[in-house]
């Protein structure tokens, strides 16, 4: 490892182009070179290669322990405002490292085994079944709004046992969270509303848990109960912090992964109509669809002890930011990576990233894309797109749309 280092020159990525069609942005860095310094607050270093993503992301000289790290682009002197939004981020699976993860990660992997979330499948469908009925009698339809918003707090919901009347509450405070999480210039206005939804979202789950250990259900906070009294341990914090982060997680990425998936069939009416044709490759398509338009972009880690990595030394606390999105579109691990295919095989994409953090809830996002996309491909074959151009998101992190307006 070399003894010195000139200082990197940032380059410039987060920009409004960039959320509108992050793709040509996305090649051009992957053909200048495989790590990159971006102007990202304080500066942080990106990698964009598949390869270098799927390896680098296994790492255990990196940390996903960066709950502090989200309030640096705030004025320092407001940064104490927030301690305890950092603190009960800490708890959740998402953002600690073994071996605390292990545990947990023990834990929850018995609620979402594969076995267990096809078992859902007769039940997400009837829900989707239920949400697409008053569409029959429509000529237009705006789907983000009537389907890709509500099914997936609906289900998880129904997972975690909680009524209906609290949904449209649980989006807003999702949506204060992900609006926090998925801008890297965040405002201190931004900040007050995460930790706002985090803090009621705690208190609502107190509640929740409170009446389970009187009358045990069938839902998953009543499993993970029994878990932990069949002796593992499993915290009444924890508890709550891994069920704020299930309905955060459940609901913003499949929302997109529908509201994507949708639209880019739209705009290729031949992979469309194959797909209609032969309903058989709706899990293929789902994976193309989630490699085509990844729900989410970037990911990051944070450096625990200095290391070498693509020629470049890395040193304790900086920050590491893997492109999934690009990653997706990499020539060198796709073949035409900017053209949809439904029928592609050893689809090996990285939209739940990689390693130990690897998404907990993909098989129920999968599911209830693969449910949602094929019921409207199917009941509604004359459907179009009605607005000119996407209206996305502005949102870095987790790509969607704002609206899909469609005639029916």
């Amino acid at each position: 490892m070399s003894s010195t280092q000139s200082a990197p020159v940032k380059k410039t990525l987060f920009t409004e182009g960039l959320l509108q069609d992050p793709y040509p942005t996305y090649q051009r860095f992957l053909g200048e070179g495989r790590i990159h310094y971006l102007d990202y607050g304080a500066g942080v270093w990106a990698v964009f290669h598949y390869a270098d993503c799927a390896s680098f992301l296994k790492d255990t000289r990196l940390s996903n322990k960066k709950n502090g790290a989200l309030l640096l682009a705030l004025p320092v002197e407001r940064r104490a405002e927030f301690s305890e939004l950092v603190r009960m981020l800490g708890l959740w699976m998402l953002l600690i490292d073994p071996p605390e993860h292990s545990r947990l990660r023990k834990l929850m992997n018995k609620g979402f085994s594969p076995t267990v979330m096809e078992s859902l499948r007769p039940q997400i469908e009837a829900i989707v079944d239920r949400m697409l009925e008053p569409l029959r009698h429509a000529s237009e339809a705006e789907l983000m709004h009537e389907i890709a918003h509500p099914l997936p707090v609906r289900v998880i919901a129904e997972m975690l046992g909680i009524p209906s009347t609290m949904q449209d509450q649980l989006v807003q405070w999702s949506t204060a969270i992900a609006t926090f999480f998925g801008n890297p210039r965040r405002t201190v206005e931004q900040s007050l509303c995460a930790q706002q939804a985090v803090l009621a979202l705690t208190a609502y789950f107190r509640d929740v848990v409170a009446r389970r250990r009187g009358q045990k259900s069938n839902d998953l906070i009543s499993l993970l109960l029994a878990i932990e009294e069949d002796g593992e341990v499993l915290t009444e914090e924890e508890l709550y912090a891994q069920c704020v982060m299930l309905l955060f997680g459940g609901h913003e990425t499949t929302r997109n992964l529908i509201g994507n998936g949708v639209h880019a069939l739209l705009q290729h009416p031949a992979e469309l109509a194959k797909l209609r044709d032969h309903p058989e490759m709706i899990r293929t398509a789902v994976e193309e669809l989630l490699r085509y338009e990844s729900p989410v972009q970037y990911s990051s880690r944070i450096v625990k002890e200095e290391l070498e990595f693509c020629g470049v030394r890395l040193r304790e606390g900086e920050i590491v930011v893997f492109m999934l999105g690009a990653a997706n579109r990499d020539p060198q691990q796709f073949k035409d990576p900017d053209h949809l295919n439904l029928a592609r095989l050893n689809n090996a994409h990285l939209a739940f990233g990689a390693g130990g953090h690897f998404c907990i809830g993909n098989q129920l996002a999968r599911l209830e894309g693969q449910v949602a996309i094929l019921r409207m491909v199917q009941q509604f074959p004359r459907m179009r797109l009605t607005a000119r151009k996407p209206d996305w998101v502005p949102n870095f992190i987790l790509r969607g749309l704002k609206a899909l307006p469609v005639s029916l």
